[in-house]
């Protein structure tokens, strides 16, 4: 192939202007509509069944997004037999013949992409990210995932305009096409989310995270993880790929200015921790306003801002930041509200009790604030659990011994094989102030979050300004065949509002008998382990774990072999040593009980026991879990020496207490 050759008996080459997977990219101009386009070739290799099942997926992908104002347009699918790429040898895509290259016609982006440009500033990249964050925002919508958002396939229109290209590494939810040798899904390890690095299945998370990894290398010049040279030794790449599969990131907070909230929030290494495309877009929004034609000059220090007449004032950036760093909390287990664990209570971090009932005595709380659940240790949250409401999906019941105080179960039984499970859960942090409600009861939003396909999540915040969160997720119960994300998600649904009407009444109810002086709800579980016993752990962060409901539950996280601690209370029957290694703590039964995953490990201890519904035995125990990617016997060490630790406190607060 020469300039000036014509192609496919309509496009004239002009030149080369990249480099594909199969072979050169060329501008051209098509002579039957006069506009200048790009060949891109892709060749068919190996099992040709399978090869162009994979090969054709990129252009049925980006049909879908023809009209979209940030994603590079498809024209034409042209094939081209081996013996020859000339008039005589081009065919039709509809002709019996199979070929052996198909060329992509797309739209030419004359701005070229933007691999290995010179570092441009934090506003203009967050300007660029909010137009790619809107095509992920369609493409998610669709039930695509890009995998590969990175510099290289990013490309600018004259008017500066970002296109998101290339989507050969694109995975269509339920599809196959995109199993590739970088498996099983294909990704730039530089750029990649640690879930595809590991193998995991893509989620809309995943490019989030790739579009985060993006921002940092146009401003910076080089991804967070270093910007290695992508050298094909064996230990060059295993590095590489390390970092990806770790998702390791390193953050220079000058460098990207008011980019490092934003960024911050999108490269968690926790998918359901980072915010959606939508809500990305609109913190990089809030970030490039600054340097839009219609934004005012920088108000002088301490006067007030102006805006152009008629021009909606736009949601400052620190509050938009504010709602994307807190997300973690919202989307790990769906819901959230502010603890009411303030000073000014009995003095020992217990309400006062009067006639039957709790009531909070001095707590500093406002009264917004403690509007939609108020103390935690006196709200009744299985109020919010309606069997009547979910009775049409099957036999439907409360369990009120089953899990942290800060919950509420409610077992479904379609059949005498299937059980959905139903919890309704207290988690800290305020509403986000990004998300909006899909449906409302009353006073009560409704929102859901992306669903899994083994879960589904949706959160109940009051429209008042008032804190808080309540929640419902949904998920098969142990041992149950799933039944995809719409079965729960229709459950969720018929729970939420049932919830939503409780709520839109008034405050989630108190409960009718307080929780006994020997209770674990008075008890401060963070306080259980300080820095010396959690230095058995020694890669975790000791000083900044995540604090739960009325110091319910307090978990610690590193960045290496991803090591999790967890320490928290629990209510289920007891534990016995069918369930797992029993062992004596401070003279506490305990039980060691490695999960199946090898990944994890947890210690019960046993800290009393009373009668529960039915008059069943239950007891009230602590939790110690430990995970990471280590051996599990190193795992169980490691969780009996922080129970051990963890005991021993408890037992010496019982013995002051007495």
């Amino acid at each position: 192939m020469r300039s000036g050759e014509v192609f496919a008996g309509r496009f004239v080459l002009k030149e080369v202007i990249g480099a594909g997977r199969s072979g050169e990219v060329w501008l051209a101009h098509d002579t039957v509509v006069g506009q200048d386009v790009a060949l891109k070739p892709e060749r068919v290799e190996g099992d040709r069944e399978t090869a162009v099942r994979r090969l054709l997926g990129e252009p049925r992908a980006m049909a879908k997004f023809r009209d979209h104002p940030h994603v590079v347009t498809l024209f034409d699918v042209v094939t081209v037999p081996q013996h020859g790429a000339g008039d005589e040898g081009v065919r039709g895509s509809g002709e019996d013949t199979e070929p052996d290259t198909y060329w992509f016609i797309t739209e030419y982006v004359p701005g070229g992409d933007l691999d290995r440009q010179p570092p441009m500033s934090p506003v203009r990249a967050a300007r660029i990210g909010a137009q790619l964050a809107d095509a992920l925002v369609a493409l998610h919508e669709a039930g695509i995932v890009h995998c590969d958002v990175k510099p290289a396939n990013i490309g600018l229109t004259r008017r500066g305009a970002a296109k998101l290209l290339d989507f050969g590494a694109a995975y269509r939810v339920g599809g196959t096409e995109t199993i590739t040798a970088n498996g099983p899904f294909s990704f730039t390890p530089d750029y990649a989310a640690p879930e595809l690095a590991r193998g995991n299945v893509p989620r809309p998370a995943s490019d989030v995270f790739c579009l985060g990894t993006t921002l940092y290398a146009l401003v910076t010049g080089s991804p967070p993880r270093g910007g290695e040279p992508e050298e094909d030794d064996g230990d060059g790449q295993r590095l590489r790929y390390w970092k990806a599969e770790q998702g390791v990131v390193a953050l220079d907070a000058d460098a990207v200015g008011p980019l490092y909230p934003v960024l911050t929030a999108m490269l968690r290494r926790d998918p359901r921790q980072r915010p959606d495309a939508a809500e990305a877009g609109r913190l990089l929004e809030a970030v490039a306003e600054p340097e839009s034609a219609e934004a005012p000059a920088a108000p002088a220090p301490d006067t007030p801002e102006t805006k152009p007449a008629g021009r909606p004032r736009p949601r400052r950036l620190r509050v938009l930041l504010a709602a994307a760093l807190g997300v973690s909390a919202v989307l790990a287990l769906g819901l959230a509200l502010l603890p009411g664990d303030r000073d000014g209570d009995g003095g020992d971090g217990r309400p006062t009790r009067e006639s039957g009932r709790s009531s909070v005595r001095g707590n500093s709380a406002t009264p917004e604030a403690q509007a939609l659940i108020g103390d935690p240790r006196t709200a009744d949250v299985c109020a919010l659990a309606d069997p009547a409401a979910l009775s049409q999906f099957g036999v439907a019941e409360v369990d009120l011994d089953y899990g942290n105080f800060d919950q509420c179960d409610l077992l479904v039984h379609p059949d005498d094989e299937t059980r959905i499970d139903v919890s309704f859960r207290l988690r800290p942090g305020p509403p986000s102030e990004t998300s909006e409600p899909t449906s409302t009861v009353g006073r009560i939003g409704i929102t859901q979050e992306s669903p899994e396909s083994d879960e589904c999540t949706l959160l109940l915040t009051p429209d008042d300004g008032a804190d808080g969160i309540v929640g419902v997720r949904v998920n098969m119960g142990e041992g149950s065949v799933a039944g995809g994300s719409a079965t729960l998600c229709t459950v969720a649904e018929e729970a939420a509002r049932s919830a939503a009407e409780v709520l839109n009444e008034g405050p989630v109810p108190r409960r009718s008998l307080g929780y006994p002086d020997t209770s674990l709800a008075w008890s401060d579980a963070c306080g259980l382990l300080d820095a010396e016993a959690l230095s058995v752990v020694p890669v975790l962060k000791a000083d900044t774990p995540e604090v739960g409901v009325a110091k319910w539950d307090c978990e610690w996280s590193s960045r290496v072999d991803e090591v999790e601690a967890e320490v928290d209370f629990f209510r289920d029957q007891p534990k016995s040593a069918a369930e797992g290694t029993p062992i004596g703590l401070s003279g506490y039964d305990a039980f060691v009980v490695p999960a199946d995953d090898g990944e994890t490990c947890r210690v019960y201890v046993e800290y009393r026991r009373y009668s529960g519904e039915n008059a069943e035995t239950a007891a009230e125990m602590l939790r110690l879990r430990v995970s990471g990617q280590r051996p599990t016997d190193e795992l169980c060490e490691m969780a009996t020496a922080l129970a051990r630790s963890a005991a021993a406190e408890l037992r010496a607060r019982h013995r002051s207490a007495s």
